[in-house]
């Protein structure tokens, strides 16, 4: 159900948490990512703090590249063939090993930060690393875009932090931007699924592997569009710069599939929709071997 936040020359916004609405609403042409500095206070605030965050030297991520991109479109289509693991294996032992170890608790939770952002990194850089200072950076990126804590965002900007954290992402994939983008936004999604797998794990609480992968799949909380024209939606009326957001993490708690968590079948697909559950699966079975090893 479409909700309206419509205040002159304040605001004007749409939030949206109907799975059904937001295929739907995916299809408008006439919703995008173009994010044009117009529109009311919060508007212009909310846009500016996203597309500012999500960029490396003047270049969008993927994630706020508009709908028209061609480059952008072009990227993720090659990068979503790539991280198909029915073509070859997309993780490796060590990098498996320490998911594995932090889920079944011979590890601390901890660690599943920097095992899975490394399992993301080693997509884009065989040689990456995760550790405490790419995770702290993750973080910082994570929160210069969802954090409601108008402090934090402050201290993250006039302190250079976020521009330190962002250069050090950039540098661990050699500046690939989707790279820069799984490594320190989508990242959390995962850690909150491997969160989520340990917490199970630990209960002793056993449910197959396909089950696993619905209870540990998590959405980004929400996700922009702005319209580009005027006109009447499922979700009621469009002024031109009115922003609408997709609540995917609240469909995903009713809905946890494809279609939600990674937008499958819209021009907006994840890339990863193959590669994160296929690790779910392979992390799970590696925690149940190592349990009846030991």
């Amino acid at each position: 159900m479409a909700r309206s936040i419509r205040i002159p020359f304040l605001a004007d916004l749409k939030t949206v948490d109907s799975k059904a609405e937001v295929r739907t609403l995916s299809a408008n042409t006439e919703l995008d990512r173009r994010f044009e500095q117009r529109g009311p206070l919060v508007n212009r605030l909310l846009m500016g703090t996203v597309t500012g965050a999500l960029q490396v030297d003047g270049k969008p991520l993927p994630t706020v590249a508009p709908r028209g991109d061609t480059h952008r479109a072009k990227e993720q289509q090659a990068l979503r063939q790539r991280l198909d693991p029915a073509i070859k294996p997309l993780w490796d032992d060590a990098t498996l090993a320490a998911l594995v170890a932090a889920v079944s608790g011979r590890k601390g939770a901890d660690t599943i930060g920097p095992a899975a952002q490394q399992a993301v990194g080693r997509l884009f850089l065989p040689s990456y690393l995760g550790d405490a200072a790419s995770f702290a950076a993750a973080r910082d990126l994570d929160d210069a875009v969802h954090s409601r804590n108008p402090i934090r965002h402050l201290m993250l900007k006039v302190t250079g932090q976020l521009r330190r954290s962002r250069r050090l992402l950039a540098e661990r994939v050699n500046g690939n931007l989707a790279g820069v983008h799984g490594t320190g936004i989508a990242v959390h999604n995962m850690v909150l699924g491997f969160q989520k797998m340990r917490e199970l794990f630990m209960r002793g609480e056993r449910p197959s592997t396909d089950e696993i992968v619905k209870l540990c799949l998590f959405a980004p909380p929400t996700v922009l569009r702005q319209a580009t024209a005027p006109g009447q939606t499922v979700a009621g009326e469009l002024r031109k710069g009115t922003l609408v957001l997709f609540e995917l993490d609240t469909i995903r708690k009713t809905s946890p599939d494809a279609e939600t968590v990674f937008m499958a079948g819209t021009w907006a697909e994840c890339p990863a929709l193959l590669f994160v559950p296929a690790l779910y699966r392979a992390v799970w079975d590696g925690a149940i071997v190592a349990e009846k090893r030991s």
